[in-house]
């Protein structure tokens, strides 16, 4: 009796490893722009001066470099709303700047400036659940999903 307990144990701790193991899937903000075909995913990293920023369909990192943090107070016991700054580089160069304004765990917009034109695309508008769906396909190999 004593064994069989003791094999039952070893094998369920053996499926609780495998499930402890199990890919973790990642939460991103998915925002579109009415003025660009293709969207942006960001989400914080660990802390508030690193942020995970790419465009769908490409799906290659923005390197980011942070710049500062705006609080602004919108009304008494809620919490601030967040204005974080990064400069874009690219080889070495800034080549524009990202606002990324978030309150609490949330991230309403991110507006990019491009650094020779001046040109700002503002993406605020969250993915309709048909397109979330469509775009989650593909982002699950990468351990991504839009919310």
């Amino acid at each position: 009796m004593k064994i069989q307990h003791l094999i039952y144990g070893i094998i369920l701790s053996s499926f609780a490893s495998v499930a402890i193991a199990a890919p973790t899937i990642e939460y991103i903000e998915c925002l579109g722009s009415d003025q660009q075909h293709h969207f942006v995913l960001v989400a914080p990293v660990q802390n508030e001066q690193t942020i995970k920023l790419m465009y769908f369909p490409y799906l290659k990192p923005i390197s980011l470099h942070y710049i500062k943090t705006e609080n602004i107070e919108m009304a008494e016991d809620r919490p601030y709303e967040q204005h974080l700054f990064f400069n874009e580089r690219n080889s070495q160069r800034n080549t524009g700047q990202y606002e990324i304004i978030l309150q609490g765990a949330r991230i309403y917009a991110v507006i990019y400036t491009a650094k020779q034109s001046g040109a700002i695309t503002t993406y605020q508008n969250y993915l309709a659940d048909e397109q979330k769906q469509k775009v989650n396909q593909t982002l699950i190999a990468r351990k991504l999903q839009c919310i």
